[in-house]
């Protein structure tokens, strides 16, 4: 990724429709899990060129990755119990075994 300068677009300010106030173009390239907000583009879109900006910092498999949506919160729970039941099942695993009271 390139450095930010003066031609950056991070100074543009907008309300974001995920967290319900104000925000600057630089939040929403740089989340703190540091990977742009997948909605970058429909919230921008409007403002200036966000595509050529995203082309220029970032490359097509990064761009693809970001701006995928979200698995669905079904298959997140159903991965959630899998993973709870193979821990389970696994006697050697600490994460399957019971917790014992200490004191």
């Amino acid at each position: 990724m390139t450095e930010i300068n003066d031609q950056s677009p991070d100074h543009l300010e907008r309300r974001c429709r995920l967290l319900g106030h104000e925000i600057r173009f630089g939040y929403c390239r740089l989340l703190p899990e540091d990977r742009p907000c997948r909605l970058i583009v429909e919230c921008w879109q409007g403002s200036f060129d966000v595509v050529s900006y995203l082309k220029q910092h970032y490359t097509d498999e990064q761009i693809e990755g970001f701006l995928a949506p979200p698995k669905p919160k079904i298959a997140s729970l159903i991965e959630l119990i899998e993973r709870a039941k193979q821990a389970a099942a696994d006697p050697g695993s600490e994460s399957g075994s019971p917790s014992k009271p200490t004191g």
